[in-house]
């Protein structure tokens, strides 16, 4: 039984993308951005990543049994004034006959937001029971939820949801708007907090900005009330010693202001975590289960997440990879699969879930634009010499992955042991320079590199970089020694844990630079033609794609 997951709609949604399981286990998943190139696909249905998932199982539309959205899609449209539309009517815009022709149409189903986000972190962290904490800005009506997952019943049940003026995420945007850091900019605040220190104190979180009335549980009343409360109150501030971030240049400067933006995100930042710690302890409590699952926009706050994780009530956590909206087509799907009866069961490399291309489709790229290119014997070490030699490389090889974070398939690789090579690659990115850069290493390495015991494979988790190895991995400490590390298993991508392996084994360094293959705005490259395109518009040096380098 094929099951089509699904975030999207014609209004009020970000993050498009799509999912789809048979018998219970996923086969692909894909974002909408990355084949439109508008980045965060608002308010679209993820056409292109649902062809790209029934291309991958090969399959046509007639052989979907179930489409499962991530949104009460009637709800949201009640919000916006737009309800009265029938099921019938709203499965004809998710899957248009036009586009996927079929005798039959699916049974069409609306999953709730949170419940989808939920079902999506619990069944693929592996537990067998969870205690799953959601936290973003919003789903229908709620903004943090508290559920109980077991894999035994097949259930993922919500035990208690906090309202819309209680929500983390909608007070972390405003922060990030408050500072010039601009819609989607959350991962910037998190950034430009380590710069200062938390002077700030802000009202209790979970009760909401202090203005705001019981009867105004709408997101966007929140989040103007939690602009409001800030440009009232920090606008009237006397100096405050402190970095200060202008956000026309992207520049910090050392010295006394009337404003100090990072002593503002650092506040926020350390009131984030409070509450985001207290929500987890009242959720471990009240499920009895000390594996904790997390997701939710709020979830890719590697920071906080390092609080959650070094809590004694937590036994183990789990953080969804695409924590993001983009990740509940995952979790739609797999909640209906469990609801169907079906064993869900998400494969440990699940994050590259993502088209591919073969060594021939690439080749036909290749020749038909005439490009000089090699096809080394020993890929692994001419591309380390390379790296070795501070050479920028861009790979693009595999699987494309889900979610925010480039874990190797589609990333930029540097040589972390100069300083100089992040401002070179913020620099190509037109990223701001102030900005940190994350590492890759082997799971047999980390130890060298990361103080903490657990690590993330997905660049979820904050880590302390070792001081005997500051020095020679300058380029990827942050300004508070920090790192936010993606440790990899040779079981989840083996190419890459080559490459790995032989860059540290030629050159003495235990880890590489990795940052995502985009430039500018733009999403992460999907095909070998976006690779390309980026590649011979920006800085980068070399390009491994797929078995094959170019160099300029």
């Amino acid at each position: 039984m094929y099951i089509l997951g699904v975030n999207g709609w014609i209004r009020g949604i970000h993050d498009a993308s799509a999912a789809l399981f048979y018998n219970g286990k996923l086969i692909a998943a894909a974002e909408e951005e990355r084949f439109s190139r508008r980045k965060h696909a608002f308010n679209s249905l993820p056409y292109a990543a649902m062809n790209y998932c029934l291309e991958e199982a090969g399959i046509t539309a007639d052989e979907i049994a179930h489409i499962a959205v991530g949104w009460n899609l009637a709800e949201l449209d009640q919000y916006y004034g737009k309800e009265g539309m029938k099921q019938t009517e709203m499965l004809d815009i998710v899957f248009p006959k036009q586009m996927f022709p079929r005798m039959k149409d699916p049974d069409f189903h609306l999953i709730p937001h949170h419940v989808s986000h939920a079902a999506a972190s619990f069944y693929e962290s592996g537990f067998d029971q969870a205690t799953i904490v959601v936290v973003d800005g919003s789903g229908e009506n709620e903004s943090i939820s508290i559920a109980r997952g077991d894999k035994k019943s097949g259930s993922v049940e919500i035990l208690k949801t906090y309202p819309l003026r209680s929500s983390l995420g909608i007070f972390y945007e405003a922060v990030t708007l408050f500072c010039g850091l601009g819609k989607f900019g959350e991962g910037k605040t998190m950034g430009l907090a380590s710069y200062a220190d938390p002077v700030h104190t802000f009202p209790t979180l979970l009760e909401g900005p202090p203005q705001l009335t019981d009867d105004q549980n709408r997101d966007d009343v929140v989040l103007k009330a939690w602009l409001t409360y800030l440009q009232s109150h920090f606008q009237s501030q006397t100096k405050v010693p402190g970095y200060d971030f202008d956000p026309l240049y992207g520049t910090l400067q050392k010295q006394d202001h009337s404003l100090s933006y990072a002593s503002i995100a650092a506040s926020a930042q350390q009131s984030l975590e409070d509450s985001l710690v207290q929500i987890v302890k009242e959720a471990v409590q009240l499920t009895g289960i000390k594996q904790v699952c997390l997701t939710g926009g709020v979830a890719l706050n590697c920071v906080a997440n390092r609080k959650v994780a070094n809590l004694p009530e937590v036994s183990g956590l789990y953080i969804q990879p695409a924590s993001s909206d983009s990740g509940v087509s995952i979790g739609a799907a797999a909640w209906l699969s469990a609801q169907c009866g079906l064993d869900v069961t998400v494969p440990l490399d699940h994050v590259y879930s993502g088209p591919s291309f073969s060594e021939a489709q690439i080749l036909e790229v290749l020749n038909q634009f005439h490009l000089s290119f090699q096809k080394p014997v020993h890929l692994e070490e001419e591309v380390s010499q390379l790296l070795i030699n501070n050479k920028v490389v861009a790979r693009f090889d595999g699987k494309m992955e889900m979610g925010p974070r480039a874990l190797g398939n589609r990333s930029i690789l540097s040589n972390p042991s100069s300083k100089e090579m992040l401002e070179r690659v913020n620099h190509i990115k037109l990223r701001e320079q102030w900005r940190p850069l994350a590492p890759s290493m082997t799971v047999e390495l980390k130890d060298r590199v990361l103080v903490e015991q657990e690590a993330s494979p997905h660049m979820l988790l904050s880590s302390e970089v070792r001081s005997e190895q500051r020095d020679h991995v300058p380029a990827i400490v942050h300004v508070d020694y920090s790192t936010r590390a993606q440790v990899v298993d040779k079981r989840m991508n083996e190419r890459y844990w080559n490459l790995l392996t032989t860059f540290a084994d030629m050159s003495g360094v235990p880890t590489l630079m990795n940052t995502s293959f985009n430039i500018g705005p733009e999403p992460i490259v999907c095909t070998p033609v976006h690779a390309l395109k980026s590649f011979y518009a920006s800085g980068i040096d070399a390009l491994i794609l797929g078995p094959f380098l170019i160099q300029k």
